[in-house]
């Protein structure tokens, strides 16, 4: 299988998923894997395809492009690299991130950075602006070997001396109160 990963930016716009979507499956590709989201006003998607078929990257780069107008896209297309899943950085327990107030420069570098040197994983992070205010919505792992508790204390102080309310969370809490089920089974997987 010859598989490999796609990701496209551009201004947003009715049909970009269609136009994706269609270079690739048109080309024999299956997609596999897919994540897309809008920020301001600029649409990008990452996606991974597999192919029966050898193909280029530079191939899939542009028939991808034909579907756009000059410069109106950038696309990089790589191989997958299995070996790099391998060396996914944290293998821990999944909790849901919070962080609210006035928005102000530094908000990302200061939580990323403290994430960084916990050898917290960031997997998924959304960030909404109301008027002068922000929500960051985040999903890390975390290390079996931290203190959760030394960790949200730590994380509460460090963003509370730039006025913000923060919060991290196991996942579970928000599995029990936002899915219809009996509580053991949702947080045991359906088991």
């Amino acid at each position: 299988m010859n598989r490999y990963v796609v990701s496209v930016l551009v201004a947003d716009r009715v049909g970009i998923l269609r136009d994706v979507t269609s270079a690739v499956t048109d080309m024999g590709a299956n997609i596999d894997g897919f994540s897309q989201t809008v920020v301001a006003g600029y649409f990008t998607v990452i996606l991974t395809t597999s192919f029966h078929e050898p193909r280029s990257p530079e191939s899939i780069r542009e028939n991808i492009l034909r579907n756009f107008g000059p410069d109106e896209a950038a696309v990089v297309v790589q191989p997958y690299a299995a070996d790099a899943v391998g060396r996914i950085p944290v293998k821990g327990a999944r909790y849901i991130v919070t962080v609210t107030g006035v928005d102000k420069p530094g908000i990302l570098k200061t939580i990323t950075g403290y994430f960084a040197d916990k050898g917290i994983n960031v997997e998924d992070w959304f960030v909404e602006f109301d008027g002068g205010n922000v929500r960051h919505i985040g999903e890390v792992s975390v290390p079996k070997l931290l203190d959760i508790k030394q960790v949200q204390e730590e994380f509460q102080h460090l963003l509370s001396a730039m006025d913000m309310d923060s919060f991290i969370q196991h996942e579970n809490i928000f599995k029990a109160t936002n899915e219809i089920g009996a509580i053991g089974a949702i947080l045991s997987g359906g088991r």
